[in-house]
């Protein structure tokens, strides 16, 4: 593609390709050659003009919308979810196994503000509509959950993942999968079963070593902080809690610190190594003085939080994926990390 590519930007200087367009169409060609049945895309930013919206999806899920990238996607939770929702589109029939069936939109709970308008878009494009809480529910067991689907329950049910949030995503993935027997594919309840008890999530609330406890968290914004906090209350039991911090520049800083400050005993704040990493001086501001250290780097930060940490403390990383990339490289990479 290098040279379509080449050709492309030479003729549309001023709408040359971006990196993440270029990207998204290396990912469609690479699922071409491999003959992919299924592809689960999911959108870089907002939705409605973002370079994975350029397909017909059978399906679509929104997680649950908070305030993000308000500076292009709108200030309010209203500007934000129209942008999400414009994923949801007039289904190109021809794409389909049963031309007359619509598409099918599967949403996590949502702020009435926001659900108000992925009702509208539904509506618009005549897509079918299915909301957790609603139309699919999930029943804490002592065995674990139990989920009451579009068409089915599922008994016994388990995850790895750890928290509140997450089980509203094994809901969501669970209506996404059941959406697919609309167009004549069933997925049998016991591969459902099998695939939320093995599926992991590098980066999210990830144990990476156990003494001293270090957890990896991409949460880059107030409302994933948050969940990332009830998280570590609720499932962990530590003595210290050590805080290592980076954010990217475009995230809500000023909500993203006000979650944090003052919850850990001690913050490094660092940057990771990229352009849109914010400077770990400028996040200084949000916290007490007498209570965080600067690093300039990922692996300086541990380092320190290493050395400060004792068996039965627990070190947190968190901010910003690129930060938890980062920290992933390091440990892989130390023969004292392991497990």
């Amino acid at each position: 593609l290098k040279p379509r590519i080449e050709e492309y930007n030479r003729k549309l200087k001023k709408d040359s390709l971006t990196f993440f367009e270029a990207y998204t169409a290396l990912a469609f060609l690479y699922f071409k050659e491999k003959k992919v049945d299924f592809a689960v895309l999911e959108t870089g930013l907002g939705g409605r003009l973002d370079a994975t919206n350029s397909v017909n999806s059978l399906a679509c899920a929104i997680t649950p919308i908070s305030y993000e990238h308000t500076n292009l996607l709108g200030k309010s939770l209203a500007k934000i979810a129209k942008e999400k929702a414009g994923i949801i589109k007039v289904h190109s029939s021809q794409l389909t196994v049963h031309s007359t069936q619509s598409a099918i939109v599967i949403t996590a709970p949502q702020e009435k503000e926001a659900l108000t308008v992925i009702r509208k878009r539904c509506r618009q494009t005549k897509a079918g509509l299915f909301e957790i809480g609603k139309d699919i529910i999930c029943r804490k067991t002592k065995r674990g959950f139990s989920i009451k689907g579009i068409f089915g329950r599922y008994d016994n049910l388990k995850i790895r993942l750890l928290g509140e949030h997450q089980l509203i995503n094994a809901l969501t993935a669970v209506g996404l999968i059941e959406a697919l027997r609309f167009f004549g594919v069933k997925v049998d309840s016991g591969s459902i079963k099998k695939g939320l008890k093995e599926a992991v999530w590098p980066g999210r609330c990830e144990v990476i070593l156990r003494k001293p406890l270090v957890i990896l968290d991409g949460a880059q914004n107030s409302a994933s902080v948050k969940a990332l906090k009830e998280a570590i209350i609720n499932n962990f039991k530590y003595k210290k809690l050590i805080l290592i911090l980076g954010i990217s520049s475009d995230k809500d800083i000023p909500g993203i610190c006000r979650q944090l400050n003052g919850w850990a005993d001690q913050v490094i704040l660092t940057r990771a190594n990229s352009s849109r990493a914010e400077s770990p001086e400028a996040l200084a501001g949000y916290f007490k003085a007498n209570n965080y250290s600067i690093a300039a780097g990922v692996r300086e930060g541990l380092r320190l939080a290493l050395k400060m940490a004792e068996a039965k403390d627990l070190i947190l990383v968190t901010g910003s994926l690129f930060v938890v990339g980062e920290a992933r490289d390091f440990f892989s990479g130390n023969s004292r990390c392991k497990i």
